[in-house]
């Protein structure tokens, strides 16, 4: 559901005045110049980057579409992260921000995607990047609707997610989950947590959800 000015204001509000400790990394990272890249941090919810940092293992193999200062995050916490990016440049960027941190294992694929239909997208480079089993995928990056709006691309790679995920054990992350009810009817996980509150470099507040299987 999509919300006016006022009440985002007032959700804000709320969810600081719930959360204490979330008002000095608020204020900290909206004053900041400095992006979620620059930060080392996931553009998520900041109870899913505390929770998630929690969950972490030195042994997982993690795969995200979408790639920034989440792929920094999950490297320094995990033996191998992979993320598939379709934007170039982006993609050039957190490249030297890893080589500038010496973080070696992460690796980055650039793939073309295409948005003409659903079953154009699910078969396209960019949503068949993931083809193998991983301990966590993300589900972020291209956040687009299809032409018809009645299918986005972040509800396919769920999709792909659910077949490709550890079972047991797994965890699916969906970020700005609130926007993707059809996920949230539609999961095949054991448990799904919502964490909703502030994030990194964001004016409001936003859902990120955890699927566990």
């Amino acid at each position: 559901m999509y919300l006016t000015n006022a009440q985002r204001a007032l959700k804000l509000l709320g969810q600081l005045a719930r959360n204490p400790s979330h008002l000095l990394p608020y204020f900290r990272h909206s004053l900041t110049s400095l992006s979620p890249l620059d930060l080392e941090l996931p553009w998520w919810s900041l109870k899913a980057i505390r929770t998630l940092d929690k969950h972490l293992r030195p042994d997982q193999k993690i795969f995200e579409w979408g790639s920034g200062g989440s792929t920094l995050f999950l490297a320094k916490r995990s033996q191998k992260v992979t993320t598939v990016e379709q934007n170039p440049e982006w993609l050039d960027r957190v490249s030297g921000a890893l080589s500038k941190r010496s973080l070696t294992n992460a690796t980055l694929l650039f793939r073309e995607l295409n948005m003409d239909n659903r079953e154009a997208f699910e078969s396209c480079p960019y949503a068949q990047a993931l083809e193998s089993i991983h301990d966590v995928i993300i589900v972020d990056g291209e956040d687009s609707f299809g032409p018809d709006s009645k299918w986005s691309a972040r509800e396919s790679c769920f999709r792909i997610a659910e077949k490709w995920i550890k079972k047991p054990g797994g965890l699916i992350l969906v970020d700005d989950s609130w926007r993707y009810p059809f996920i949230r009817k539609e999961s095949h996980a054991e448990k799904r947590v919502v964490h909703e509150s502030i994030g990194p470099c964001r004016k409001g507040v936003t859902s990120t959800d955890f699927h566990y299987y």
